[in-house]
């Protein structure tokens, strides 16, 4: 099976190309690095060429909506428009928990644009997309602080979520792309947690920063436990007790 994975060079979309490799899958790995670019549709085509499935995991962390809607929509027109003339299988297309209903991103630009996303996808190609949603990710929280610290205090938001790690959606999302699924895939963690929790406690084993102070983003919802999957969902395995200890094992017992 040859599939190709956009955005490879992302967090997801390289773990994800990793997994498929090893299961014996010939992977294209497409990013602007090596001249294939889903916004513009440059080397698209060519990089679609013979394949049988598209893994969609191109990113762009904005939140401002006008910016996200017009990234998100693009890609994923032109992605669909790839697919069909070269008689893909399926497109596979990772999204988030709940990003598109409209009283979880109508304050958060981002998740607008991952709204926009699933819709272009679903009118372009109706059955032959599957729509990888996931919670968030533990590693959310770290990168997270590493944008908005300053000096030894940093922030991060209520959210109310059941985060994943994002080597076990990974894993998932390779399954999904070798053997399919159904329209709609939803992935969480094994437990509820605020985000802010995580940060905070990813910042104690880091060292780095020294607070962390919770701010109010997104509206109550999202700090209600909206970004929870309400139906049903496969529950991944890693807890962040043991992603902290495998992520910064030097701080363990510290």
């Amino acid at each position: 099976m040859k599939i190709l994975v956009i955005g490879a060079s992302g967090g997801m979309g390289r773990l994800v190309a990793d997994r498929l490799e090893k299961a014996g899958a010939d992977v294209v790995r497409a990013h602007r690095a090596v001249g294939v670019d889903a916004y513009t549709g440059a080397g698209l085509a060519e990089a679609a060429r013979g394949v049988d499935v598209i893994v969609e995991c191109a990113n762009n962390i904005t939140q401002r909506a006008s910016k996200a809607i017009d990234f998100f929509g693009t890609v994923a027109a032109n992605v669909s428009e790839a697919a069909r003339d070269a008689g893909v299988q399926r497109v596979v297309c990772l999204s988030i928990v709940n990003a598109a209903q409209p009283q979880v991103n109508s304050k958060m630009g981002y998740y607008q644009g991952k709204a926009r996303q699933e819709e272009v996808y679903r009118r372009e190609l109706g059955d032959r997309v599957i729509l990888f949603r996931t919670t968030q990710w533990f590693e959310l929280g770290a990168t997270m602080l590493d944008s908005m610290s300053l000096g030894p205090v940093g922030v991060m938001a209520h959210m109310l979520s059941r985060p994943l790690a994002v080597a076990d959606g990974a894993d998932l999302l390779a399954d999904v792309a070798l053997n399919g699924g159904a329209a709609v895939v939803e992935v969480a963690g094994p437990a509820d947690l605020d985000m802010l929790d995580v940060a905070r406690e990813i910042a104690r084993r880091r060292g780095t920063p020294r607070w962390v102070l919770g701010i109010n983003f997104g509206g109550k919802v999202i700090r209600s436990g909206a970004l929870r999957p309400d139906g049903a969902f496969e529950v991944t395995a890693t807890t962040f007790g043991q992603w902290l200890d495998q992520t910064y094992p030097a701080a363990v017992g510290a």
